[in-house]
């Protein structure tokens, strides 16, 4: 097995997993993670705790405190579950880009294979009710173009990435998830963007130099071309598993219709259900992968 993408690390040179807190020339990581099938991602760590132990009693029957890899830091968290491996990617790209790298890093050391990755959380609906499960099967930015865009060292120049999603993978966690739940699950195209507040539209931040109008045409223009829900991550996290050559999902239940809104209105008990949503998506998604009823 090699890094795609990058010839300069080598298997069995040692490597600090710094923003992980990770030396693995005193961490066996082949024999600790050498299983890992799955890589579900949310933004929290305090989300992203209660999946792990949410996946512990639903699949493994086992309601203990899940160990935090990740101690040493408190950047990230990071928990495994069988053949699962749970962490928390903070808000943004720029964080995400951080924690995949690692873990990418994590899992070729460890000679895991055909690993899959599964960001799960929330964000903002586009025409679809609050509490609806998002599943993307096509990533915009801004732009409504497909495309993660970066800054590279490489000669300073702007780096043009088209984001590739897998159609059939899409495909088989709609399939089994939309005949096991009681909630509302749609396919659609998701847009990424950079931040939460201007570039999403609100018009209760510190900062807009736009109007109702500008925002009412935004989302307009979103909602003709098929844009189910607005999030931050979704472009990189394409776009990085890609080029290292791994499958990604994405799977975000929306708090709101931002036709309507700009802040969530329901109570906190139904916004914490809504959040659990995603869950039980994935969940029976992997329940399928590990032929487990």
């Amino acid at each position: 097995m090699s890094l795609k993408s990058n010839p300069y690390i080598k298997l069995n040179g040692g490597d600090f997993l710094y923003h992980l807190g990770i030396d693995t020339s005193q961490v066996n990581c082949k024999e600790i993670f050498h299983d890992v099938k799955f890589v579900c991602l949310g933004g929290s760590t305090n989300r992203m705790l209660k999946f792990a132990k949410f996946i512990n009693e639903n699949l493994n029957g086992n309601s203990e405190e899940p160990y935090n890899y990740a101690y040493k830091t408190d950047r990230y968290c990071l928990y495994k579950t069988g053949p699962i491996l749970i962490a928390n990617h903070g808000i943004g790209v720029p964080s995400l880009s951080v924690l995949l790298n690692e873990i990418f890093k994590l899992l070729f050391y460890a000679q895991c294979s055909d690993v899959i990755f599964i960001r799960l959380g929330t964000c903002g609906g586009i025409g679809v009710e609050a509490g609806t499960v998002v599943i993307t099967d096509n990533v915009v930015n801004g732009e409504l173009e497909p495309i993660f865009s970066y800054v590279s060292i490489k000669l300073g120049k702007r780096i043009n990435i088209t984001t590739t999603v897998d159609a059939d993978l899409v495909r088989e966690i709609y399939d089994h998830s939309s005949q096991n739940n009681s909630f509302t699950i749609v396919r659609g195209t998701t847009c990424s963007v950079d931040c939460f507040y201007e570039a999403q539209g609100r018009l209760d931040g510190a900062l807009c130099d736009y109007t109702e109008e500008d925002r009412k045409q935004f989302f307009e223009k979103l909602q003709r071309n098929g844009v189910k829900n607005l999030e931050m991550e979704s472009l990189g996290l394409f776009s990085y598993c890609h080029r290292a050559g791994y499958k990604a999902a994405m799977i975000a239940v929306a708090l709101l219709n931002r036709l309507e809104a700009d802040e969530p209105t329901s109570n906190i008990d139904m916004l914490k259900e809504w959040e659990s949503r995603p869950f039980y998506t994935v969940l029976n998604f992997i329940r399928s992968k590990l032929d487990i009823v």
